[in-house]
């Protein structure tokens, strides 16, 4: 197996666990492991396994992500994959259960042969529309969206044809919300109605302290999360907003998880579990849950209203497209630093995470060095397109003419 470029982030763990006021010898006992392995993690002498580093996070109360890093834009699949949390024996299993998912039968020696770069039996490699439709899947598995999974695939496999991912430019979300909705039994239309109901109840929360200007600006990223359970005796935590909807509707029982795991499986949540504190029993798991955007469009079309058409999700909006044609333009000696505008670069700029979320990495700042040796230094930085961002470009040239006809489309060389 290739290794990962990514690894554990020594700094960044240390800060997770003082933030959760524990101890080494505290996270160890929660692995199960020794006080030196920690130690040795936070001195970066070693970097966890895989599956070592899905316990970590958990014994953090956090996602595997937080405790990694990597060069920038340079990760390829294997690095997503580990910055996920997931085996590649989790991950074939998970995709033997995901309806939504590729319809080919996929086990770990396949995902190990498409991390390496070999050659994949089967119509995944030879069909782009088939390819683009298991990136999809593993990008959603992977917490990210799908153009940075098929970024790193063609880190991984550059001779590939790049996969097709699905465009819903020009067909109404509806009639595939619609589709899925009618897929639903009773029970997950229940559920996910109910998750409809909470978010749209805690949108209604944020939009109006934003409105009054209280309150600390929290990412939607964040807020979205909506809280299910938390794993401890309801007689110290009670039943959150959501278990209540469902005891009324009386469809809060212990088969809840089966539910929740069945919707996910077809792209309409995502499930997460962290750790909280809970006076007196200290930190204890708790389950929250976030609609997809098929999700939140399958409630509506269950609620019987309107979905408005999207622009595709690996597509960039107007303004980031006009600053992407401002760098490309400005080739090949490079955009002058302070000539990218507003929020531009935390969105296309490599290593960016804006509101804790990967960039898209088309750009980047390079260095202008004078003199030589000793004497060098760095005169300035100018920003120039990245293989992705050129890429991008040449791919979907003729889409973005037709979306935003406004916008010169520059001619690479």
């Amino acid at each position: 197996m290739p290794q990962p470029v990514w690894k554990i982030d020594s700094a960044k763990l240390t800060k997770v666990r003082q933030e959760r006021g524990l101890s080494p010898g505290d996270v160890a006992d929660r692995m199960g492991v020794s006080d030196r392995m920690i130690h040795y993690y936070e001195a970066g002498v070693h970097s966890p396994s895989v599956s070592r580093l899905g316990d970590l996070a958990l014994a953090l109360g956090c996602t595997p992500a937080d405790l990694t890093r990597g060069p920038r834009g340079e990760a390829s699949l294997v690095d997503l994959r580990y910055a996920a949390g997931f085996t590649a024996a989790s991950v074939a299993a998970r995709l033997q259960e995901d309806p939504a998912g590729h319809g080919h039968v996929i086990d770990y020696r396949k995902i190990r042969d498409l991390e390496e770069g070999r050659k994949v039996a089967g119509k995944i490699l030879r069909d782009p529309e088939v390819s683009g439709l298991l990136a999809s899947t593993l990008a959603r598995m992977y917490g990210v969206p799908p153009r940075v999974l098929v970024d790193a695939w063609m880190r991984s496999r550059p001779d590939d044809v790049p996969p097709k991912l699905r465009s819903r430019g020009s067909e109404h979300p509806s009639v595939r919300a619609a589709e899925i909705w009618e897929g639903l039994n009773e029970r997950q239309r229940i559920y996910l109605t109910a998750c409809y109901q909470e978010d749209q109840e805690v949108e209604r929360q944020v939009t109006a302290a934003r409105a009054a200007g209280s309150g600390k600006r929290i990412p939607a990223a964040e807020w979205r999360k909506v809280l299910f359970t938390i794993k401890a005796d309801p007689e110290f935590t009670g039943y959150t907003s959501l278990q209540d909807r469902l005891r009324v509707l009386g469809e809060h029982d212990a088969g809840a998880g089966q539910t929740f795991k069945a919707l996910a499986a077809r792209g309409l949540v995502v499930v997460s579990e962290d750790q909280v504190e809970v006076f007196p029993l200290g930190f204890v798991p708790r389950i929250r849950v976030e609609l997809t955007r098929m999700g939140r469009a399958c409630a509506r079309v269950g609620a019987g209203e309107d979905v408005p058409p999207r622009r595709p999700a690996h597509l960039l909006s107007e303004w980031l497209w006009s600053s992407l044609m401002k760098v490309a333009s400005a080739e090949p000696d490079g955009l002058a630093e302070d000539d990218m505008w507003g929020k531009s670069k935390f969105y296309l700029g490599t290593g960016y995470r804006p509101h804790g979320g990967r960039s898209r990495g088309l750009i980047d700042e390079i260095p202008v060095r004078e003199g030589e040796g000793e004497d060098a230094f760095v005169r300035e930085y100018r920003w120039h397109l990245t293989d992705a961002g050129r890429q991008h470009i040449a791919q979907h040239r003729d889409t973005y003419q037709g979306m935003y006809p406004n916008i010169l489309v520059v001619e690479l060389a």
